[in-house]
């Protein structure tokens, strides 16, 4: 933990020296949002849309938030990810509380926190678990309430998976920390249209677009769980991800087949289009 460069209220510090009181509201009542920002050989990833979706979730969350010194910690920590491949973790709080309430004091210093970590996203397809989507209303918010999302994914690893494919009423929501796309029988590629269910993933974005004018134009809509059963391709989508298949879906009688090429062809045309993004 000592060689993971992090900051607390605009001073940096190893991460392990960061003292945060038991009063924080992130840590009483999850009243907080974060982001993860991806970097490959130090460059970041759509850093103004991952910046833009923070202050979406501010204003929702109603939530004053100076983005300057926002952007100001997020520089101070990608001086860790120098021509690295990772990520920057930031989490932004309403503030530190005098005593628990779920009244707020309008006054209240926000709290911000973020650390950089270097890693490099395994590609080897993984297992996921159907199930129900519990978690709360608003999950286009990116809140650190991920209570829902842990619970089912901690199930599923008791099974073997590494992700859930969740649902609501037998239509598809997204996956427990990604979004989800998938072939239908007809070869047509398909994904939850954005709701209040579902997080506006930036990597989502870039797939649609990248394919849109091609032969595989994303059909954005209401996905039945019963297209699961007849899918050759299923994957997630997210930042620290990217494109990442489905080998087998417990709940369903999914199963990947293995070289198909309509993935083959999205995927070169997902790795150009990030190329185009990281040059850019």
């Amino acid at each position: 933990m000592t060689d993971i460069s992090a900051i607390y209220q605009g001073k940096l510090s190893p991460l392990d020296q960061i003292r945060v009181s038991p009063l924080s509201r992130a840590y009483t009542f999850s009243d907080s949002i974060y982001e993860v920002i991806p970097y490959f050989s130090g460059k970041p990833l759509c850093f103004k849309e991952h910046l833009d979706r923070m202050t979406e979730s501010a204003n929702q969350m109603n939530m004053s938030v100076d983005f300057k010194s926002v952007s100001n910690d997020i520089e101070q920590l990608e001086s860790a990810l120098a021509d690295l491949d990772g990520y920057i973790y930031y989490q932004i709080s309403r503030g530190t509380d005098i005593i628990r309430s779920h009244l707020y004091q309008d006054d209240l210093e926000i709290e911000r926190f973020g650390y950089a970590m270097p890693s490099r996203s395994s590609t080897s397809p993984i297992s996921a678990m159907l199930c129900n989507d519990d978690r709360w209303g608003k999950c286009n918010i990116k809140s650190t309430s991920l209570l829902g999302n842990v619970l089912s994914m901690n199930k599923a690893k008791s099974l073997g998976c590494q992700e859930v494919v969740m649902h609501r009423n037998g239509f598809m929501t997204e996956a427990g920390a990604s979004n989800v796309f998938y072939f239908n029988a007809e070869g047509t590629v398909r994904t939850s249209s954005l709701s209040e269910n579902i997080l506006p993933g930036i990597t989502r974005q870039i797939l649609i677009n990248a394919l849109e004018g091609t032969a595989y134009s994303v059909q954005e809509g209401n996905c039945n769980i019963e297209d699961f059963n007849t899918s050759p391709c299923m994957w997630l989508t997210s930042s620290t991800k990217g494109l990442l298949l489905l080998t087998n879906l417990i709940g369903s009688k999914y199963e990947l087949h293995k070289n198909y090429r309509g993935f083959m062809e999205v995927s070169e045309i997902f790795e150009s289009a990030m190329q185009s993004h990281l040059e850019a």
